[in-house]
């Protein structure tokens, strides 16, 4: 059980993989292991979105807790960016998220805060870990020893402050003229307080998939489907749009001519944002732009050459939110991100879609330049991604296979400097993500499935022989 908790979450079909069952030795677990290192019982913040089975799950959670003596206290439907930030501002020894991200409503994922907001520690894991079995010595509260369950009514309200304190008042703008925005919720936990927030930073707002009914959350909405924002933003001449995933972590932007806009292009656009007030800052500020800008392997090429030609160092992590915040943390970087929408910022500890379109639309308001001219700082090169299932077994071995090496080798020498191969294996399932990267997208699309015909070829063949 050492590996079963990862920083990552615990991921799989609701009720029936992660079942009520599981929730409940999770909470003993959780409230026996921190309450170990203090003096009164342990506070948890719980936090859930809106599919249906989360609800069912947070009881099941706050029933375990309660039995070994934590407390618990439910925020209700919130971002876990918002419950990350409330651990970080308030007194709470953990957190604990229901919620799947940009999943399917028959999937979630469990994610467990330590008392900065921060993923807990690989070490915290997995002493949870070890308590979970139903095998293990369990000591169980009774009487006036019990948890209990404390409901928190004003945590929507509560996160939008704390939000709105780390944003620029409207008034601070230089410009700040009439702005019509349309945000796609993706039926997810932002539906109630997007448009609240966006209004009190000036703006028009239109709202889009903002009416969960447990069952369709990212259901063709949000960023898992973008091209119904796209034309809604043209057919009502919004300035902007923003997409958002069911956990509103996530966010993929909309220029007002309704061309879309990816993590690393918003990125640059709020790295540039940092550099000019740098530039503009009194003296002996600390010049936070010089330390680099946290990026991952996946992030464009595009980003990776505006960056070098502004001059900001890259610190390349793997492409998972704990690398980036590690390092982010431990150099004291501004800023991060990368291509899928998630984006980082030093006064936030886990990625927050409604800040990113927050600050984005503080850029647009501040220099009165519309999405697609500011989109224009960095070049982007196309991406083509392909995945291929492996078998179980093959996973790890496939890196070691002569053919399928040689093939890779070959295209790379063949694309030469126009463009990159990152070949990978998915952490969270058997398959292999071949993204490829370039000028010219006929050329780097050929490859791609070439490679990806390869790898199936391979393993289908291991399969037949084993």
């Amino acid at each position: 059980m050492s590996r079963f908790l990862r920083q990552e979450g615990l991921r799989g079909v609701a009720i029936t993989e992660i079942t009520c069952e599981l929730m409940l030795r999770l909470g003993r677990a959780a409230a026996q292991a921190i309450g170990r290192t203090s003096n009164h019982p342990p506070v948890f913040y719980i936090a859930r979105d809106p599919r249906r089975s989360a609800e069912a799950l947070e009881s099941a959670l706050c029933a375990g807790i309660c039995a070994a003596g934590g407390i618990a206290h439910t925020l209700g439907v919130l971002p876990s960016s918002g419950l990350a930030l409330m651990l970080s501002a308030e007194d709470a020894e953990a957190g604990i998220a229901l919620t799947g991200g940009d999943l399917p409503y028959e999937s979630i994922c469990v994610r467990l805060f330590a008392k900065d907001g921060l993923p807990m520690s690989s070490e915290q894991l997995d002493t949870i870990s070890s308590m979970m079995p139903s095998s293990a010595a369990m000591p169980l509260k009774s009487h006036q020893n019990c948890g209990i369950i404390v409901r928190q009514e004003d945590a929507r309200k509560r996160y939008l402050r704390l939000m709105a304190s780390r944003l620029a008042t409207p008034m601070d703008l230089r410009e700040n003229g009439s702005m019509r925005i349309a945000l796609d919720c993706a039926n997810g936990s932002v539906s109630e307080i997007a448009e609240l927030l966006f209004r009190h930073l000036g703006a028009e707002v239109l709202m889009l998939n903002n009416n969960p009914d447990g069952i369709n959350i990212n259901r063709e909405c949000g960023v898992q489907a973008v091209e119904p924002l796209i034309q809604f933003v043209k057919d009502y001449n919004c300035n902007a749009g923003f997409a958002f995933d069911g956990d509103g972590g996530r966010c993929l932007a909309v220029d007002e001519t309704g061309e879309l806009l990816n993590g690393d292009r918003m990125l640059a656009i709020l790295c540039e944002e940092r550099l000019e007030l740098q530039e503009n800052a009194p003296a002996g500020r600390p010049r936070v732009m010089e330390r680099g800008v946290a990026a991952t392997v996946m992030s464009n090429l595009g980003f990776l050459r505006y960056a070098k030609l502004r001059g900001i160092p890259l610190q390349i992590t793997q492409p998972a939110p704990q690398f980036v915040l590690d390092k982010m943390h431990n150099l004291g970087l501004a800023l991060g991100g990368d291509g899928s929408g998630y984006l980082y910022f030093d006064d936030i500890p886990a990625p927050d879609g409604l800040m990113t379109a927050a600050r984005l639309l503080q850029v647009i308001q501040r220099t009165g330049k519309p999405l697609s001219v500011l989109k224009e700082v960095m070049e982007y090169d196309p991406q083509v991604a392909v995945s291929v299932r492996i078998p179980q077994y093959w996973r790890e071995i496939w890196k070691n296979d002569p053919e399928i090496i040689k093939f890779i080798n070959a295209c790379e020498d063949e694309l030469g400097t126009d463009g990159r191969i990152l070949v990978r294996e998915r952490r969270d399932d058997a398959s292999i993500r071949i993204m490829l990267e370039g000028r010219d997208f006929r050329r780097i699309n050929n490859y791609a499935f070439a490679i990806a015909e390869v790898i199936n070829a391979r393993t289908t063949k291991a399969k037949k022989q084993g």
